[in-house]
């Protein structure tokens, strides 16, 4: 019997050792990378000071998923990632990022010898800093041979989704971040044009307004795959990228299908906006510079500068340190006609500071033909109510000009806001009062 024993044993020993061995073929469970993020998106882009570029010297790694690359051409050799905390740009030195770092996919970087820069305002990551200019460095994007030692890819199909905002809730902690812009449409000026030129390889930015005042740019590459499409004239919703470029608010598209403004205008019922401007689009301390509207020195050589007063861009005129014995300025808005609506009223606000006498009135023309001599057409004043008093500094608060009644006038007419003063020798006859005009709005019936 001893035998048998033995004989049975080895083969209970070897049946057991058998069903504790993982078939070779088998491949092992994904567990994902290994790999964790050690700082947030927040905390990393609090390391750069604006303009200065920074190298990360610290093990340190972010996680985010990709939000938009190159697939429709509308993003240049970069990526868009966020976490739950915000969003940054990625500089890649590569083509057809978008198969390797689809949207949807969790990446982690290891931020360890990158930098930190930024273009505009908009803070980027890069693999350093090429000085060959000294007056304008730039970031350089990512060598694709480091593309793997730097970038971890994770889970594909990651979902994330865009902040839903109205505009004027846009900021600069938003910047690189998916956003969706609510109760939106393209300025009647913008609407069914190309959103790029596709044929000169141009970038445009379009006007997008709300129903009320307040604009940001929708920006297109003229590489883009949609460029030739045309914007949309309804309204309603728009998802992209915020950008900024210096004080310029931007949503950069993805595609076209991002676009949602299948709904009436809101100039279709109730009160129509017929004309807005808010110099959103202006640099601070440079000549305000808009298409069709006319800045014109009359006398003293002095224009309408953009301004940004706490954040906010204005107009400002000032005839302080011109020396001039007299310096008379005009800003004249666009055409704006008034045959397809009716009770049309002017509003705009106003601040003034350091208040000596100058004078800043608001003017319409039926007769003006839109040239550079605008004091030879004839003008009549408006009764609006421009700031006034702030003697030792500016005033505190915009003052709102009232209703301005526009309904004794038909056909095209011009607004213009005249600014005269003076600055001479002696101290008391200087009128160098300085006034700043923001948020301009002509509605209607």
């Amino acid at each position: 019997m001893k035998p048998f024993y033995l004989f049975l044993m080895a083969v209970l020993l070897i049946s057991g050792t058998s069903n504790c061995v993982r078939h070779l073929d088998e491949p092992p469970e994904y567990s994902g990378p290994r790999i964790k993020a050690t700082i947030s998106i927040t905390e990393i882009k609090r390391l750069h000071i604006p303009n200065n570029f920074e190298k990360i010297q610290d093990d340190l790694i972010i996680e985010g998923i990709v939000t938009a690359n190159d697939k429709t051409d509308n993003f240049y050799k970069s990526i868009m990632i966020q976490d739950s905390t915000a969003g940054i740009t990625i500089r890649l030195d590569g083509f057809s990022l978008f198969n390797i770092y689809p949207i949807g996919r969790k990446i982690f970087i290891r931020l360890k010898g990158l930098w930190l820069g930024d273009y505009g305002g908009m803070i980027q990551l890069g693999a350093g800093v090429n000085k060959s200019n000294p007056q304008f460095p730039e970031l350089i994007p990512i060598p694709q041979p480091l593309f793997d030692r730097v970038i971890v890819k994770g889970d594909l199909d990651q979902k994330i989704l865009p902040r839903k905002l109205k505009m004027g809730e846009l900021n600069d902690s938003l910047q690189s971040m998916l956003v969706t812009l609510t109760d939106v449409e393209f300025d009647h000026t913008d609407t069914a044009k190309p959103y790029a030129d596709a044929v000169n390889k141009q970038t445009i930015a379009h006007t997008l307004r709300t129903c009320g005042i307040g604009s940001v740019y929708v920006r297109t590459s003229g590489f883009a795959k949609f460029a030739s499409a045309l914007t949309a004239r309804g309204h309603g919703d728009i998802t992209g990228i915020f950008s900024m470029f210096r004080t310029q608010k931007q949503i950069l598209l993805r595609d076209t299908s991002d676009v949602q403004m299948n709904g009436l205008r809101c100039t279709v019922t109730g009160p129509k906006q017929i004309y807005a401007e808010d110099f959103s689009g202006q640099l601070a301390d440079s000549v305000i510079s808009i298409p069709q509207i006319k800045n014109v020195s009359e006398i003293g050589g002095r224009f309408f500068l953009g301004k940004i007063v706490s954040g906010n861009p204005c107009a400002e005129i000032s005839a302080f340190a011109t020396r001039e014995q007299t310096v008379i300025t005009w800003l004249i808005l666009p055409v704006i006609n008034l045959d397809h609506s009716s009770n049309e009223i002017l509003r705009f606000s106003t601040k003034d500071g350091f208040d000596n006498g100058a004078v800043l009135q608001v003017l319409v023309s039926t007769n003006y033909d839109g040239g550079d001599a605008p004091w030879k057409a004839r003008w009549t004043q408006l009764p609006a109510i421009i700031a006034k008093g702030s003697i030792t500094g500016y005033s505190k608060e915009w003052v709102n000009s009232g209703d301005v009644s526009l309904h004794h006038l038909k056909g095209k007419v011009y607004i213009a806001f005249r600014y005269e003063g003076n600055d001479p020798p002696a101290q008391a006859a200087k009128l160098t009062t300085t006034f700043r005009i923001d948020n301009i709005q002509v509605v209607g019936n």
